[in-house]
């Protein structure tokens, strides 16, 4: 693949090298494109009147333009601003001063079905440059949190193909049973996944957060959307980028064990310290702890057995665009691949390395068939190729932290693989000799857009008309084996190891092949009418747009879950302007989903928004010179989320036969019973879940607009959420295993935005950025379908969505008189062990004393500060990202609780050796009194003693870079500059746990961690 680009790159150097040497009779104009305040204009159109001539500004605002020598004149426009004619006289060099077209449009943004003005727009909606998405990462997602305010995102995990982050807009609005995830939207086409997308080709990146923006989505908006628009051609000769990335990865944290020595060593103690006789002698312990013999003695870090201390990623793009007035273009190709941190054996037979590939392809034409018809047309997608041990990527890690380091080597000196009967094999020999699953996927989507201007009808009116298709298709294949394993009891007189076979096995490689695929068809057809009459500005969309889905992925288990899947909507929008100063929007959608019955398919959405800029107002003139920007807007309405998060589940109003576990007749002493059917699930009268939101948004700018505020206050409640009917008491006849679904399910969520973005600029190449988000949300459920609770502590209502339940604990016990005094917990207790509060009082500790403990794993607050520089082509950026009301439980599981199969079995954390004992009696020791599988304690239950706050800042990205530009080596070969740079992803993290990645979430480290990437990158511009 390496060699493929290196080939494409020499053909371009070679090809516009010698075009740049065959246009003697041309000349070349270059300047740069600035508006009044002195600020570059990014992306301004240059083109030579009376030609098809033409290209775009850079980021800088500069732009180079070569043309015939008879050129007259070149006109530079960019939107909302007026467009200027030049004459060319002797001038080599032309600089260009753009000022507001105050009669014009101005800033354009894109919200759902369309674009408006910048100023007109009354929803709650955040866009984030495509330049900040870009980072030496596999996956778009792990590039988003904290660069906008309102999204929430998590990475558990850092694995090559399993490295996405999951997305919340505000935070979690509904219980697990539905969706709770935004709706992806890419070229307008609902339901795209976005992780794949390579950086590169994106042109616009939007989220939706309010009802005004997401209302026109029906029943698919009630958790936000996303909008992601891929790149277009524009008018000018072809504009060329390429870009070669090299990374080299490590884990960013891993959790740390003890040795084998120590761990014998607490085994005893967690024996004695309960009245039990000691396993280990200290001259076995000694034999371990000398290496003497590592066979018989092993002393394992299984970590570092496994895990390379770095891999690697590389990324190439290279994209072309351009045209003329009648057709522009846009074509990219791209490649990633990453090779994990898997230690690898060279085996013949197949190659287990854990490793990525993935080539990007987008192709974007847009046709001006006629004067008032375009045509555009789109095709994307991607390929991967994903190896990987048979063995799946987590269970090598739940293996390692499940295997202690003192009982097998990673593998015997003969060359056999140990196992004691009855217990884990070794994690070596699971990595490296189970056998290899491929996973090769390919995705392809297809857009056909058709606009057609009506001024001949009506002024401002247009039609549009979108076909899209697209299909996702995954084999995957698995050669996987079990070798014959061994343990070795001693040696013989010669020195050689005794062995007995431990479990039978095969050096025969299985065969497993699976297909998986699905396929979208996505129709749309829309009027809109846009027009201006004086001071007053009207526009307006009618819509439909149907999706058929058929999903053929591993998710489907039944038949129901395998039929096509249909979403209906359509769409009314009205937006009013006066005096550019008042705003109003009003939006509708009514829309549709198979999965409910006749009469409740389908939904009314509507919605509601003003604005005013009160900074317009003549009372407000004398503070301009202060505030120059100060709106305030309000919106509010409904929105709808139609589906349940288990396909399996659909058509929740249907009645359902199973198999039953059988019937009894008779009298006592004379029964029998029979096999039959019952009701497995009983229909219910179902419809989509109901989303009443409110927004309340305020934007103010100064500092001559260079620092811009934004605050959004956000209020949700929602409705009719899809939940087991639990209250339904069982003398109904009806089971917990076919209690219908009912919309009975409420929650409400609340919190404020707040986005802080500061940017000065000098020149093209002198400047500085500052830029803050803040989100705070917090969810409660209202109602969610449970019976009330015998205590009022116990209610999970008024609660977070998911929250966390455990017991208070009150610290160790310090004596047996704090014991026969305490409310009684079961199991050994002693001084040390854990003392639980009795909520009730009822002298017993159990389940009934548990309480709301925590804030959970999703955080309640996400923030990002980003600073960026230039100077004289030197740049440089930092981002640092962060979270806080977060906390990790976790209590239990191999690591945590010490022992819990017996001596064989697991590790213990480093963080033991922080433990009460009678010698050392800390009442704030991480551990309690030590125990094993022997003996029962309470002290491994969920507890606040084992939920830490896991709140982190992390410097997430940073970057330097030299540009080089204006060259004379450089326009010999037609490249206008060329940018080295050095970035880094995930570089520190400050955070109060300290144990391992503190994004992982609950549980126990055992997953592949997220990685550091330190990058070296090279980019070429050629026009």
């Amino acid at each position: 693949m390496k060699k493929l680009f290196t080939f494409l790159l020499l053909t371009i150097f070679v090809t516009v090298g010698f075009e740049a040497q065959a246009q003697s009779t041309q000349k070349t104009i270059t300047g740069t494109v600035i508006d009044v305040d002195k600020v570059p204009v990014i992306g301004a159109n240059v083109i030579v009147d009376g030609t098809s001539i033409g290209t775009i500004t850079d980021f800088d605002g500069k732009y180079s333009i070569t043309m015939p020598s008879t050129a007259r004149s070149i006109s530079v426009s960019y939107v909302g601003y007026a467009t200027q004619t030049i004459v060319i006289g002797e001038q080599k060099v032309i600089d260009v001063t753009l000022e507001v077209d105050a009669a014009g449009l101005d800033e354009v943004v894109i919200v759902g079905y369309g674009q408006q003005k910048k100023e007109s727009v009354v929803g709650a909606q955040a866009t984030i440059k495509p330049r900040e998405l870009r980072s030496p990462t596999g996956n778009l997602t792990t590039a988003v949190a904290g660069r906008i305010a309102g999204v929430v995102a998590t990475q558990r995990g850092g694995g090559p193909g399993a490295d996405g982050a999951t997305l919340f807009i505000r935070g979690i609005g509904t219980f697990a049973s539905s969706p709770q995830a935004p709706l992806l939207v890419v070229d307008g086409v609902p339901d795209r996944d976005i992780n794949n997308i390579d950086p590169e080709d994106i042109e616009s990146f939007t989220v939706l957060k309010d009802a005004t923006a997401t209302a026109v989505y029906g029943t698919r908006g009630a958790n936000g959307v996303i909008l992601i628009n891929t790149k277009s051609g524009k008018i000018g000769k072809p504009t060329i980028n390429a870009e070669y990335n090299h990374g080299i990865t490590r884990f960013t944290d891993l959790p740390d064990f003890v040795d084998g020595p120590t761990f014998m060593r607490l085994y005893n103690e967690g024996l004695t310290m309960r009245g039990r006789t000691p396993t280990y002698t200290e001259e076995v312990i000694g034999f371990h702890e000398s290496g003497v013999d590592p066979d018989l003695y092993p002393n394992v870090d299984w970590y570092d057995v496994l895990f390379k201390d770095f891999g690697s990623n590389d990324r190439v793009t290279l994209n072309v665009g351009g045209g003329s007035e009648s057709a522009q273009y846009y074509l990219s190709a791209g490649y990633y691949g990453e090779s994990g941190l898997f230690k690898t054996e060279n085996i013949d037979s197949y190659n287990s390395e854990l490793k990525l590939n993935r080539f990007n392809f987008t192709s974007n034409l847009n046709l001006n068939i006629t004067r008032n018809t375009k045509l555009d047309f789109g095709i994307n997608g991607y390929i991967t190729d994903y190896n990987r041990p048979a063995y799946g990527v987590n269970t090598i890690f739940n293996i390692a932290t499940a295997s202690s380091p003192h009982t097998i080597p990673s593998q015997y000196s003969n060359g056999q693989w140990p196992q004691i009967k009855g217990t884990l094999q070794s994690p070596y020999m699971a990595l490296t000799q189970s056998g290899v699953t491929n996973q090769a996927s390919n995705t392809i989507r297809s857009n056909l857009r058709v606009t057609q201007e009506l001024d001949m009808v009506l002024d401002g009116l247009s039609a549009t008309a979108m076909f899209a298709y697209d299909v996702n298709n995954s084999t995957n294949l698995t050669r996987s084996r079990n070798l014959q394993t061994y343990f070795a009891t001693g040696r013989d007189d010669e020195g050689n190891l005794i062995t007995e076979i431990s479990a039978p096995g095969s050096d025969e490689l299985g065969f497993e092949l699976t297909r998986f695929g699905d396929k979208r068809f996505y129709v749309e057809a829309a009027t809109n009418y846009a027009q201006k009459f004086g001071d007053h500005d009207v526009s307006g969309l009618l819509l439909f747009n149907q999706s058929d889905f058929r999903d053929a992925s591993d998710r489907v288990t039944s038949y129901k879950a395998a039929i096509q899947y249909r979403q209906r909507n359509y769409v009314g929008r009205v937006n009013y302007g006066y005096a550019d100063k008042y705003f109003a929007e009003a939006n509708f959608s009514y829309s549709g989903s198979d999965n409910f019955v006749d009469s409740e398919r389908y939904g009314f959405f509507p919605s509601f928004g003003a604005g005013w800029i009160i900074s317009k107002e003549k009372f407000f003139e004398p503070l301009q010179n202060i505030v120059s920007n100060f709106k305030l807007r309000y919106s509010y309405g409904l929105s709808g989320n139609a589906a349940v998060d288990n396909p399996n589940l659909r058509f929740l109003y249907l009645t359902t036969i199973g198999n039953s576990a059988g019937y009894t007749f008779g009298a006592p002493g004379s029964q029998r019973s029979y096999g039959g059917y019952n009701e497995s699930r009983i229909g219910g009268d179902v419809r989509w879940e109901t989303s009443y939101r409110q927004n309340l948004g305020i934007e103010l700018s100064f500092l001559n607009s260079d620092l811009d505020l934004t605050v959004e206050l956000f209020h949700e409640k929602r409705e009719g959420i899809l939940l087991p009917n639990y209250v339904i008491p069982y003398v109904s006849g009806f089971t917990v295993s076919n209690i219908p679904y009912n919309n009975v399910g409420r929650t409400e969520n609340k919190g404020i935005d707040v986005t802080l973005d500061y940017n000065k600029n000098w020149s093209g190449t002198s400047f500085f950025s500052f830029k803050g988000t803040f989100n705070y949300n917090k969810n409660k459920a209202v109602f969610d379908g449970l019976p009330e609770w015998r205590y009022p502590y116990l209610n999970r209502i008024g609660q977070s969505i998911s929250q966390r339940f455990g017991y208070i604990s009150q610290g160790f016990f310090e004596s047996e008189e704090q014991i026969a005094n305490a409310a009684v917990q079961s199991g050994d207790v002693r001084p040390g062990d854990l003392r639980y509060k009795d909520l009730n009082g009822d002298g017993l500790i159990n389940s009934n004393d548990q309480t709301a403990i925590g804030y959970g794993s999703v955080p309640q607050i996400v923030y990002g500060l980003s600073f960026g520089g230039g100077f004289k082509g030197f740049d440089i950026s930092l981002f640092f990202q962060g979270t806080a009301l977060v906390d990790f439980n976790y209590a239990g599981g191999f690591g945590t609780t010490p022992f819990s199969q017996g001596a064989n079995y697991g590790n213990m954390y480093a963080t033991v050796n922080d433990r009460w004992t009678p010698e050392n009696p800390n009442p704030n020791a991480f551990y309690p009194r030590l125990s094993t599988n022997q003996d029962q304690t309470t002290n491994y239950y969920t507890s606040t003693h084992w939920v830490e706050r896991a709140d982190y800042i992390r410097l997430k990205q940073a970057e330097i870079g030299y540009t080089f530009e204006d060259n004379s080596f450089l326009n010999k070969y037609a490249i206008q500059k060329v940018r080295l740079f050095l970035s880094g992803t995930n570089l520190f993290t400050i955070s109060p746990w300290k144990h391992w990645d503190p994004e992982l979430g609950d549980g126990r480290g055992a997953a592949y961690p997220n990685i550091s990437v330190y990058n070296v990158g090279l980019r070429f511009n050629f026009q």
